[in-house]
């Protein structure tokens, strides 16, 4: 059982360069999350090419490595079984990539649209997902690996909650963005970790002003981060952190700042 935060950067902070990503990761003793596979304008043609390229830049990477699940344009639940079918499809390249990775933890969003109120909508956006989860879930027990759930718009953790209960697989957890609580949700962030728990596995951590997705320095927004730290310590709970912070600068500074916190606290985190 860890009792450590382990701490990620996002490879998006180099967005067209992984391998100064990976070397920034190194750099500042973290893991790292694959996120945005390629240019997904180019992704049909070049995926298996792009595959053998991330492989090889990883291989002096001693650290751990999670994966971000495609997402863009995506809905397992679509009523056009094309759309559908696609947005099978880019699941299973992720599982793809993160078994040839070796990674630990893959994170994919729900991509539910919470500006559709009716309740048709969303028991058939939860039945759907239990379907796909049910059966998709059983390649990460196989291969060992984690799969999460994260909130976008999501204005609270019911939806993600009762999906990951009705799987009811060791292997299928909850991450918590902790921007995009601040952006979409009125619930206190804390009260997402509690309603959570040991679902918990995994958190993108970066901030902003409730005004936009801005994945901000930890240092600049309305988020306070040593309240959620002392509310994973309060409960006991070690999910890995990823930096989801877009500015090389901005990420230093962060990083930089959450050790301090983790200290002030006594934190254990890696």
């Amino acid at each position: 059982m860890n009792n450590k935060l382990k701490r990620f950067i996002s490879s998006t902070v180099s967005y067209h360069d992984f391998s100064k990503a990976v070397n920034i990761a190194q750099e500042l003793n973290c893991g790292i999350e694959i996120s945005r596979f390629g240019r997904l304008a180019d992704i049909e043609i070049d995926f298996e090419k792009n595959k053998k390229e991330y492989k090889a830049i990883l291989a002096d990477f001693d650290n751990e490595i999670t994966l971000h699940g495609f997402f863009s344009n995506l809905n397992i639940a679509a009523k056009d079984p094309l759309i559908a079918q696609a947005s099978l499809k880019r699941y299973y390249q992720s599982f793809d990539l993160a078994h040839e990775f070796d990674v630990s933890l893959v994170v994919f969003h729900t991509c539910f649209n919470n500006l559709l109120k009716q309740q048709k909508y969303k028991e058939m956006f939860f039945l759907k997902n239990i379907e796909f989860f049910n059966d998709f879930i059983k390649n990460f027990e196989d291969a060992g690996i984690t799969a999460t759930l994260e909130n976008v718009h999501e204005s609270n953790p019911e939806l993600i909650r009762s999906i990951i209960a009705a799987v009811n697989s060791k292997n299928f957890g909850a991450t918590i963005d902790i921007g995009h609580c601040n952006l979409h949700s009125e619930l206190n962030i804390s009260d997402w970790i509690k309603e959570y728990g040991i679902m918990l596995k995994h958190m993108h951590f970066h901030n902003n002003f409730k005004d936009e997705d801005s994945h901000s320095s930890l240092l600049e927004g309305s988020i306070n981060i040593k309240e959620v730290l002392l509310t994973l310590k309060n409960m006991h709970l070690y999910p890995k952190i990823t930096f989801e912070i877009f500015d090389e600068k901005a990420l230093y500074d962060s990083i930089n700042y959450f050790n301090s916190l983790c200290d002030e606290l006594e934190i254990p985190y890696e």
